[in-house]
């Protein structure tokens, strides 16, 4: 059945038990609200209202369709006015609204004492105006329609701003809300950062200088003599190195003394074979000294061709055998 308003309405018998009879007062009928099935079955909220008759009886009452609760109709009135105050009272942002003209009409926010300004002091100003170096793309965007975040520095404070475009109902942009929060100590913490990854990077290269230092010996000779643990890493090192100064210098000698390298694994050792042959395409000759014979086994495992490069016993004997070609090579 249908009620006066049209909306359907089912009766309810709801049972009470006695203790709870006797503790109702009789009275007006009351109003409570609860999801139920409706007339056709489906859940959904509904209103329900229910009179204690005076003969003590069961409960007879009648159950309807809620009105719409709007999700903005449960807050307080005035509430979102003290939330958002809230907000731009206790956290360092500044929130500020210019029109299409870009003039402010608000400004406000715990932000504005960072950067030394009142709450609405540029109300009323226009934006590109009170900052002529800003090239204004991102606000002009904004000002389009387009929402954007931008960051800069500004009033000696680093700034990172959303740019929000307000529409009316045909559409058109009429204002652009900013949200600007203080991220100076974020800032400032990847400045640092960045600092210590350069020194760290300095003192490592360093480190690949002093670990491979690369010793002109003689007129048109470089030595490179390596002490250690030679990995993949430390020789791609080596190799941009001496070639780097092999061009830098024009020598025609280049050694490679490996009488402090104790083992090699397979993939230094085509490294160091490559570095020969790389040495060689830059028209100087590439000399290893000093070979131990666990790094020999290695190099002879890999199957390459040998034949072409150059071995001494040691650093003496490469620099013997530079000085005997470098006097053959002369005119008579």
């Amino acid at each position: 059945m249908k009620n006066a308003d049209g909306h359907s309405r089912r009766r309810a018998r709801v049972e009470m038990r006695p203790g709870e009879q006797l503790n109702r007062k009789r009275g007006p009928a009351r109003k409570t609200a609860s999801n139920g099935p409706d007339a056709a079955g489906a859940h959904r909220p509904l209103s329900r209202t229910a009179r204690l008759p005076p003969d003590d009886g069961a409960i007879h009452g009648s159950l309807r369709k809620a009105p719409r609760v709007v999700e903005g109709d449960r807050l307080a009135p005035g509430m979102e006015a003290r939330l958002l105050r809230a907000v731009i009272d206790s956290i360092p942002i500044c929130l500020w609204v210019i029109d299409r003209e870009g003039i402010f009409t608000y400004h406000e926010g715990m932000g504005l004492k960072v950067a030394g300004l009142r709450p609405r002091q540029h109300v009323g100003k226009n934006i590109f105006e009170l900052y002529p170096s800003d090239d204004g793309g991102g606000l002009r965007r904004a000002l389009a329609g387009e929402p954007m975040r931008t960051s800069g520095e500004a009033h000696g404070v680093y700034w990172d701003s959303w740019l929000l475009p307000v529409r009316d109902d045909a559409g058109d942009v009429t204002s652009v809300i900013g949200f600007t929060l203080d991220v100076s100590e974020t800032k400032r913490a990847e400045q640092e950062l960045r600092i210590q990854l350069e020194r760290v990077e300095k003192q490592q290269q360093v480190i690949r200088e002093l670990s491979t230092p690369i010793i002109e010996v003689w007129d048109g000779v470089l030595t490179l003599p390596m002490v250690g643990v030679l990995d993949t890493v430390r020789t791609s090192d080596v190799m941009e190195s001496l070639l780097t100064r092999v061009t830098q210098t024009g020598a025609q000698f280049a050694i490679l003394d490996l009488t402090g390298v104790e083992v090699v694994d397979t993939k230094v050792a085509s490294h160091l074979i490559s570095l020969i042959n790389a040495i060689r395409l830059l028209g100087a000759e590439g000399i290893i000294t000093g070979i131990k014979p666990t790094v020999a086994q290695t190099m002879v495992a890999l199957g390459l061709d040998l034949t072409r490069i150059v071995t001494r016993a040691n650093l003496k004997a490469g620099l013997k055998h530079c000085i005997q070609r470098s006097k053959a090579d002369r005119p008579a």
